[in-house]
C-alpha cells in the first residue's frame, strides 16, 4: 500500500484529502503544521508528499526544498498545494495544484506521480 504524508493546516481540506486518498486505497498520515511534519519518526519515508505552501508556522516550499535536498528523500515525489502562490518558485516540486482542486484531478495527479516514482 503507498503511503502519502499530507501537510495541509485548514482541516477541512486536510480530512477530505485523507478521505478521498484512504478510499482510493492508500496509507495516510497528516500534519496540520511545518512543525508536527519536522517531529515526524527519522528514516520514516512514503511514497509521495502533498503539502499546503501557506502554514501557520512555515511554508511547504521551505518543506520541499529541504526534502530534495535530503538523500533520502530527494527522489520522493512531492505535490504542493495553494490557493495563492507564484508558481514559478516550486523549489524542485514534482508537481503543483491550485485550490479549489477538481478531486478527481488531485487524485489523477497523486496517482501520476506515484506511476513514476
Amino acid at each position: 500500500m503507498k503511503e502519502i504524508f499530507i501537510v495541509e493546516d485548514d482541516d477541512g481540506i486536510r480530512e477530505l484529502i485523507e478521505f478521498l486518498l484512504v478510499s482510493q486505497q492508500y496509507s495516510v498520515k497528516t500534519f496540520p503544521t511545518a512543525r508536527a511534519f519536522n517531529k515526524t519518526v527519522p528514516g520514516e519515508i512514503p511514497d509521495l508528499f502533498l503539502l499546503d505552501i501557506m502554514l501557520p508556522d512555515g511554508n511547504g516550499l521551505d518543506i520541499c526544498k529541504d526534502l530534495k535536498k535530503d538523500t533520502a528523500t530527494r527522489s520522493v515525489p512531492v505535490v504542493l498545494m495553494s490557493a495563492h502562490a507564484d508558481i514559478s518558485r516550486m523549489e524542485g516540486a514534482d508537481d503543483f495544484i491550485a485550490k479549489p482542486f477538481d478531486v478527481d484531478e488531485l487524485l489523477q495527479r497523486i496517482e501520476k506521480q506515484l506511476a513514476g516514482s
